[in-house]
Order: structure tokens, then sequence, then C-alpha cells
């Protein structure tokens, strides 16, 4: 009796319609995964928030005040290029410096404290090859990173003796004025830091859980536009608008470039700037890679959520500690 077997093999129909099944299920899976991925990134970005907050709080219980937003010694205090590694006086370290012990790096702050204690003019000192062996500002600090914002490892470098400066991505507030001293040393228009500040949280008129501690700001990646090494921002060890300090002046992600030194300004990454050298009246928003908004740290050291849609006197009232107005909800 003679047999016939049927081809197994597939048509060349039936492979496009798998081919269309998977490709259909593929699409509906992918922005399910970048949802699930970013919302663990969201996560780890709140949870490193607290961390640096809680250590705010326990810097503020030793030292009775918050660390200064930058110590700045300079004739001008509201000059963030200090005097680029040569001068008698100049910026001596931002907030993030003070904080090192706080939050486990003891041995980067041994190199600042040598540092500070042997140059007038701290920062520029950073990156310099003098130190080489106590490195601070060069050393990509994790905990300043978050997650859902692009890693790149390039580094600060524009030529002025700043040199080899890494980057990171959380900032203190301000306020809602500029870098000057004149503005945020008002409890109206100031933050929680400024130049030369020494806020405690018992005098946050606002109420610390509806008073802004800490945000996100972005750097620049790798790019030839710009270049994007010269860009200031998001540099964690330079206290200077966009660099480790934010002012809530524009709000989240605002579309208004923002006014920064060493600004070299890509609007399609969500960072446009304007370089300026009026330095009391610097700027630079709240910026980040999460979908709609960025994450913020109040001084209760709570972390939440904030919409780019948020209004800006929302915004404004929650960056002053002293300002008066009504208790506002940011969520």
């Amino acid at each position: 009796m003679q047999r016939t077997f049927r081809n197994a093999a597939f048509t060349l129909l039936e492979l496009l319609v798998v081919i269309a099944i998977i490709a259909v299920l593929m699409g509906l899976l992918l922005p399910a995964v970048q949802k699930v991925r970013e919302a663990a990134s969201r996560m780890t970005c709140a949870t490193k928030l607290k961390q640096l907050t809680l250590a705010l709080h326990n810097y503020e219980n030793v030292n009775q005040t918050l660390p200064p937003g930058t110590v700045n010694l300079s004739t001008d205090p509201n000059d963030p290029n200090g005097r680029n590694g040569a001068g008698t006086v100049g910026i001596g370290g931002p907030w993030i410096c003070y904080l090192l012990p706080y939050i486990e790096e003891e041995g980067l702050f041994k190199n600042f404290e040598l540092i500070r204690t042997q140059r007038p003019e701290v920062v520029d000192w950073f990156g310099n090859s003098t130190y080489a062996a106590t490195p601070i500002g060069n050393t990509h600090l994790k905990k300043m990173d978050c997650p859902s914002h692009p890693y790149a490892d390039e580094q600060l470098s524009n030529g002025t003796g700043m040199e080899d400066l890494a980057r990171g991505n959380y900032a203190a507030c301000y306020g809602k004025g500029g870098y000057g001293v004149a503005s945020t040393g008002d409890q109206t228009i100031g933050g929680l830091f400024g130049n030369n500040s020494k806020v405690r949280l018992v005098e946050v008129k606002d109420g610390t859980a509806y008073t802004l501690a800490l945000s996100e700001v972005k750097y620049r990646t790798p790019s030839s536009n710009g270049p994007s090494s010269q860009d200031s921002r998001g540099t964690w060890a330079y206290g200077t608008m966009g660099g480790n300090v934010f002012s809530a002046q524009t709000g989240p992600n605002s579309a208004v470039g923002d006014a920064v030194w060493g600004c070299r300004s890509l609007p399609t990454e969500g960072m446009p700037c304007v370089s300026s050298s009026t330095y009391a009246t610097l700027f630079a928003a709240a910026r980040g890679y999460h979908p709609g908004g960025v994450m913020v740290s109040m001084a209760d050291a709570s972390v939440r959520f904030v919409s780019d849609d948020i209004p800006l006197a929302t915004w404004q009232a929650a960056a002053t500690r002293g300002g008066g107005e009504p208790f506002v909800s940011l969520d």
C-alpha cells in the first residue's frame, strides 16, 4: 500500500503571518517593558534623593545648620568662576562635598579636606594633576547618578583650569531667583541653599514638607554640537547654576534656556541655554529624563514626582523657604 506524506514545511504565506504576529506582539510588549524599566529607574532615583536628603538632616544635626550651597570666599561671592586655580580666595566647595562623610564617601571627603586646607580656591583643583593622588571632582559619583539619565563619562573640560570634572544629576534648590546672595539671602526668594548660606530647618517658615530641597539636572551627552565637554551643567562638584544647584525661576524641563556660565545649548536634548557672565542673575531649571517631569525631595526628606505642567507659581512657592505662600501640594 502506497503512503503519501504531507510536506511539513511552512508555506510562505504562513511564515509571513507568523512574522506579522510576532511583530505585533513585540510592538505591544516593548512599551510595557519600557514603562516597567522607567518605573524601576524612577524608584531608584527617588531612593537616591531620599538618601541625600537624610544625609542633609544628619549634617544639620551635627553642625546645627544645613551645608552651604557653595562656599565662595571671592571678593565677588556671586562669581561661580572663582579664580581658576590661581587666586587667593574663591570657591571653597559645594554642598555635596560637605555631605560626603554622611553618604559613606569618607575617602573622598578626606581628599576634599586636604585640598580645602591647602588651597583657598578649592574647586579648581579638584581635577588638577597636582592632586592626581587625591581625586574628588573627577570621580564619577554613583550616588549622584539618576538611572533614567543616559550615562556618559565625558568630563567638563573648558580650558579655564576647571578640567576633568565628572558629571551627575542631583542639585540643591537656590529658591526662585538667581545665583546671587541678595536673592538667596532673602527668605521670600531664596531656598534652603545659597552662596555661603547657613540655613537651619527650624528656620524654614513655609514648612519642611512644603519646601524643596533637591531635584535633578541634566548634563550634556557627548556631542560635536557645542561641544558638550565645555557645558558646565550637571558637574556634580561644581556649585554653580546648573552644575549642582538649580532655580525655580523657570519650571521643570522648561523650554526657556538656562542662563548659565559655560553654556553649550542643545534644545533637541532638552538643554537650551544662553551663556551669561552676569553671575548674580544666573538661573537653571530642574531637568531630567523621566517622561513628563522631575523627581524632587522636600526638606522633610519626602520624595515625589513633579509634572512639567505644574503651575509656575506653585513651583516657585515650594522653592522658597519663607515666602509665606499658602501650603500647596506638588502632587
